[in-house]
C-alpha cells in the first residue's frame, strides 16, 4: 500500500509540472490574405543589424533595443535604448571578454549571437522576466571552430516604467555542456504553465524540451522528448525526434503559439538559402509531427553577398487573438567596394483562415 501511495504521488507530482491540457486539434493550412505589406524599415540598424526577433515587454517591443508598440498591433519602428557600447548579454568569462566584440589576439571571435530573443517566462504590472540561450561559439571569420559549443543561460528581467534597458545576468556559462544538444538556442514557447525549448545542432537535426515554469534555472527539471516520448534522459546529437525537413537555415526561425489557429507555429528560411524567402510549418502539439513547410511570402533580396539572412517572426508585435504576423529580415545591399549596407524591413502579413 505505501509502494501504491508513493507511485501514486510521483505520479501526481508528474502531472502537476506538465500539466495534459491539450485539447485534439486539427492540423491548419495558412493561407495568405491579400498582400502582405512593407510597413516600414527598422530605423536604426546600428541598434539593430541582423534580426534576431523580438519580444513582448509589458507595453513595448524588445529586440536589440526598444519600440513602442502601437494600437491595435504593430511597431512605431523608431529604436532606441543605450547601452554605452556595451554588449547586452555579458560575454562569458575566458571567452575573450577583455573587449565587447569577444575578439581574440589571434584573430578569432566568440561573437555572443542570439538566435532566438528573450524568451518571457513571466510577465505582470510589475514587470517581465524572460530567458535567453546562446551558444558559446568560437568561430574564424564563419567557420565553427568548435563544432558543439557550450550554451550560456541568461536571465532577461525588467521592472514595469524604468527607463532603461533589461537587467541581464549570467545564470550559467554552461548550461548545456559542449557537444550537448543546444536546447532553447533554436527558439521556444510557453504554454499551459511549460517551457518548451528546441535545439538545432550542427548538420540541422533538431530536438526539443520542456520544463516547468517556475523551474527554467533547474537543469535538472527538464524532460526531453525522445522515440516518440518524454524522458528525463537527454539525448545526444543525431536525435531528429523533432526535426523540421527542409528548413532552419542558420539555426534560426521562429516558434510561436498561435491563439486563432490554437497550433504551434514555426516561421524561417529554407536550408541552405540566402533568400528572403518565408516559410511556414504548423504542429497541433509542439512534439509535431509538423506539416511539410511551405513557402508564403517573398521578400525583396538586397545584392549584396548576402541578399537575405535571419529571417524571423515577430509574433509580439500582434495582439494576442489578432490573425496576423510581423515578418524581419536582414537585407545587406553593396554601397562600396566591399561595404554593406544593412537594414531590416518589416512586413505585416494577414491570414484568411
Amino acid at each position: 500500500m505505501m509502494r501504491y501511495s508513493l507511485l501514486a504521488a510521483s505520479l501526481a507530482h508528474i502531472a502537476l509540472a506538465f500539466p495534459n491540457s491539450q485539447e485534439k486539434r486539427a492540423y491548419i493550412k495558412p493561407v495568405v490574405k491579400g498582400t502582405p505589406q512593407v510597413v516600414g524599415i527598422l530605423a536604426d540598424s546600428s541598434l539593430n543589424r541582423d534580426s534576431c526577433g523580438s519580444s513582448l515587454f509589458g507595453d513595448r517591443a524588445f529586440s536589440a533595443s526598444w519600440s513602442d508598440l502601437v494600437t491595435g498591433g504593430g511597431s512605431q519602428l523608431t529604436m532606441y535604448g543605450d547601452n554605452q557600447d556595451n554588449s547586452f548579454y555579458p560575454l562569458v568569462p575566458g571567452n575573450c571578454d577583455d573587449n565587447q566584440a569577444g575578439i581574440c589576439s589571434d584573430g578569432t571571435r566568440y561573437p555572443l549571437w542570439a538566435n532566438a530573443p528573450p524568451l518571457v517566462t513571466s510577465s505582470d504590472s510589475s514587470g517581465t522576466t524572460g530567458y535567453t540561450w546562446i551558444s558559446n561559439s568560437h568561430i574564424s571569420g564563419l567557420s565553427d571552430l568548435i563544432p558543439h559549443p557550450s550554451v550560456a543561460l541568461y536571465r532577461v528581467s525588467y521592472t514595469a516604467g524604468a527607463s532603461g534597458l533589461p537587467k541581464v545576468e549570467l545564470i550559467n556559462e554552461a548550461f548545456w555542456a559542449e557537444n550537448d544538444i543546444p536546447f532553447g538556442t533554436y527558439g521556444g514557447v510557453v504554454q499551459d504553465d511549460v517551457v518548451y525549448i528546441w535545439g538545432q545542432a550542427t548538420g540541422g537535426s533538431v530536438n526539443l524540451a520542456r520544463v516547468p515554469v517556475a523551474n527554467v534555472e533547474a537543469k535538472s527539471e527538464y524532460e526531453f522528448y525522445v522515440n516518440g516520448d518524454w524522458t528525463k534522459t537527454q539525448p545526444k546529437i543525431g536525435n531528429e525526434a523533432a526535426t523540421i525537413q527542409n528548413a532552419s537555415a542558420g539555426r534560426q526561425g521562429t516558434y510561436y503559439f498561435s491563439t486563432p489557429w490554437k497550433s504551434f507555429v514555426w516561421i524561417g528560411q529554407a536550408s541552405n538559402s540566402v533568400s528572403a524567402d518565408f516559410y511556414i510549418t504548423t504542429s497541433p502539439a509542439p512534439e509535431g509531427p509538423w506539416t511539410e513547410p511551405v513557402q508564403f511570402y517573398s521578400g525583396v533580396n538586397g545584392n549584396y553577398s548576402l541578399g537575405a539572412y535571419t529571417l524571423q517572426a515577430n509574433p509580439a508585435l500582434s495582439l494576442p487573438d489578432s490573425n496576423e504576423v510581423y515578418l524581419t529580415y536582414t537585407k545587406t545591399d553593396a554601397v562600396g567596394d566591399n561595404v554593406a549596407l544593412y537594414t531590416t524591413p518589416l512586413i505585416r502579413v494577414e491570414w484568411e483562415n
